[in-house]
């Protein structure tokens, strides 16, 4: 039971990770698509 938790909230921390760095990497980028409001990371 305490491993099937710990890796169910591992999987969660992994995918907000990604979903972050993904956001960051595409508005970094410049490029303005649906989903990459630059509210999160600000555009230059």
């Amino acid at each position: 039971m305490l491993i099937s938790m710990m890796v169910w909230v591992g999987t969660m921390i992994f995918s907000f990770l990604l979903g972050t760095f993904l956001c960051y990497k595409i508005e970094k980028s410049g490029v303005k698509r649906w989903g990459a409001t630059g509210r999160l990371f600000k555009y230059k």
